[in-house]
Order: structure tokens, then sequence, then C-alpha cells
């Protein structure tokens, strides 16, 4: 049987080949999939193409930029004015090639573009999230569907973030786009390793006090959904860019507000 996705009508063509929880998924993982009403991933041949949150989870993980906020295109462009300020011209496959990845990994592949010794990598990184926080001052919007995930699930079920982003400028973007407070905990990608290393779930996990089989993490990029599915989590995926490879997904769909249960 081929895995199964939930891709409804807002699902962006070209996300990705859907996959999820086959017959070979690890033992427990999906536990309790089964019972989920309109479960995207249910294991039949003919599975319905609707999810709804919380459904069997005890809590509920979200990325940040990208999935909760609509912040990619401000990060792009910082990167244009980091390359315009090093005279070299910016491509969006630069963007591309950092997507979702660490801040350290970012700042050493701009050093290369930008012809720069590696040793002048973290210099290059601190300008780039200078610029970043300039541009970050001003209001943010959310991500279609957000706010209303976010608030039919509080108080249902605990809430982390978990975001590569390093603390101030999280918890900046969290204000500016109004969903501070909003989360029982947040974890940092300056505070332990970075995705698509598992530790940020994991902590999540631990701070929620749930094991992650119990737990949805919910992701843009392929970056995160490697962290999801390393921690042991049951992923979903609303990508942010149409063209990258989020296929390890257990289910993407195209929209979070896809995912609000009907009341």
């Amino acid at each position: 049987m081929s895995p199964a996705r939930a891709q409804g009508a807002g699902a962006g063509a070209g996300a990705g080949a859907g996959a999820g929880a086959g017959a070979g998924a690890p033992d427990g993982r999906l536990a309790g999939m089964q019972t989920l009403e309109h479960a995207a991933v249910a294991m039949s041949p003919d599975p319905p193409t609707r999810l709804t949150l919380p459904g069997p989870f005890r809590a509920v993980c979200f990325d940040l930029d990208g999935l909760l906020v609509d912040t990619e295109p401000i990060w792009k462009e910082a990167k244009r004015v980091l390359f315009e300020r090093h005279g070299v011209p910016f491509l969006h496959a630069d963007h591309v090639a950092v997507f979702g990845t660490s801040e350290a990994q970012a700042a050493a592949y701009f050093a290369r573009r930008l012809g720069r010794p590696a040793d002048e990598g973290p210099a290059i990184g601190e300008e780039y999230r200078a610029i970043v926080k300039g541009l970050f001052e001003g209001p943010i919007d959310c991500r279609p569907g957000a706010l209303e995930l976010v608030g039919s699930l509080r108080g249902r079920v605990p809430m982390a973030v978990a975001t590569n982003t390093r603390r101030p400028l999280a918890e900046l973007i969290l204000r500016q786009s109004g969903l501070a407070d909003r989360f029982d905990t947040v974890v940092t990608g300056d505070e332990m390793p970075p995705k698509p290393a598992p530790d940020l779930y994991l902590a999540a996990c631990r701070a929620l006090g749930v094991v992650p089989a119990e737990a949805v993490g919910l992701e843009d990029s392929p970056t995160g959904v490697a962290a999801v599915k390393a921690a042991g989590m049951t992923c979903v995926c609303v990508p942010s860019d149409a063209s990258s490879d989020v296929s390890a997904a257990d289910v993407i769909v195209g929209s979070l507000a896809e995912l609000i249960e009907a009341v």
C-alpha cells in the first residue's frame, strides 16, 4: 500500500509526493493514528482525505518561520540586501540553499557565495542578522489559518514552538505577529543543536510532558520535516515553497486552516 497524504484544494502544485505512515512505520511512531477522525494517514486502502487537530495527539509543536508566520519573504529580502552590499548577484537558488537551515550553515554558505574566507562566516552571519532584525521591526503577518488553529487548540492540548531562529529574534517575531504568550514553551536553535537534528522537538516534548509518539510536529521545510521524523513524532507539513521536497512528512496540506477541527 502506498503512503497516503492529505492534500486539500489549497495545496501548492509541486509540493512533493506525499509520504507517511505506511505499513513499515516504526512501532509506536503513529500510536493511536488509526483512531484519528478523518485520518489522512489511516492504514487502509482508501484513506479519508481530511485531518483535523488535536485528534489523538496529546501535544502540538509548531515551527515558526514560514509555518505560523509569513516571514520567508523577509528572510529572502535580507539575503538580497546582504548580497547587494557585497556586490554579488542574489539568486532564488541562494534562498533555497539555506531554506530551513541553521544560522551557522547559512553563514558558511554566504561566505562561500560572497567569495570570502571561511573564517569570515561568523561576521557575515552577524551582518545578515542585523539586516534581518531591522526588517522584522514592523508588523508581521501570520500564515493563513495560523491564529485560528492556535486559538482552537489553546486550552485543549499543550503547544510549543520549536524554531531554528535564535530566541531574541523568535520572541520579536511572536510579538510582532500577535502570537506571543499563546504557547506553553518556546525552544530555539541557539540553545541546542538546530534542525535537522531532533533536539528542538525532543526538548519541546519534554517541556510539554509528553513522549514524542504522542505529539505531532507541524513544519514547512524539508529540514524541519527531517527533525520531526528524527524525533519520532508524526509530521504534518504545510509547504511554504512549492518546489521543496517534503515527501518524508506523514501528511501534507495546503494551509493550516485545513487542520482546524469543526466545532
